[in-house]
């Protein structure tokens, strides 16, 4: 009886430590993001929101009022789409951002640093739907950095390029 119950208790501190640690991962947000904000800008801006994390936040009905481009391309984890965004320097000139290199944050904490010019090079957009369907947390969403890797496989058709389409973004550091 006594095995049974420790067994019990044991079992009970277990779960209340695992269901902890699921809504501690839930509710964490990455460096560079910040809870419930559509897109967090940051780093070398001229325009801000919030003074004290030099960061402009920006809300998603202020993103989708963005003027949006289309990208066709597949991606190594998509087929071929129309993928539909504000094209990235234009939600850099809304910053007026002012550097040249800038971090791309994901929700899943993953990040990569990038020159703003490589990108701007190929037109990219952050794009928020695939094929007339908006983009979800579990389908690469809500926001996912896009250019047309198809139209130039031998520059964008590499794992290095690759890496640069972030989806989840969260938030851009611009240095």
């Amino acid at each position: 009886m006594f095995k049974s119950r420790m067994l019990a208790l044991g079992l009970s501190l277990v779960s209340i430590f695992f269901n902890g640690v699921v809504a501690d991962a839930a509710t964490r947000i990455p460096n560079g993001c910040r809870q419930n904000v559509f897109l967090t800008i940051s780093g070398n801006i001229g325009k801000t929101t919030n003074g004290a994390k030099n960061a402009y936040e920006m809300s998603e009905r202020e993103f989708l009022s963005l003027p949006t481009s289309t990208v066709t391309t597949s991606t190594p984890w998509t087929p071929r789409s129309d993928f539909v965004g504000p094209l990235l320097s234009t939600v850099l000139g809304e910053v007026d951002a002012k550097g040249k290199k800038l971090r791309l944050v994901a929700l899943d904490d993953f990040s990569v640093e990038v020159d703003a010019d490589y990108l701007e090079k190929y037109g990219t957009i952050l794009a928020i739907s695939k094929s007339g369907i908006r983009l979800t947390i579990r389908d690469f969403g809500p926001v996912f950095v896009m250019y047309p890797r198809d139209s130039f496989k031998s520059e964008l058709d590499t794992p290095a390029a690759a890496s640069y389409l972030v989806w989840q973004l969260c938030g851009i550091e611009v240095e």
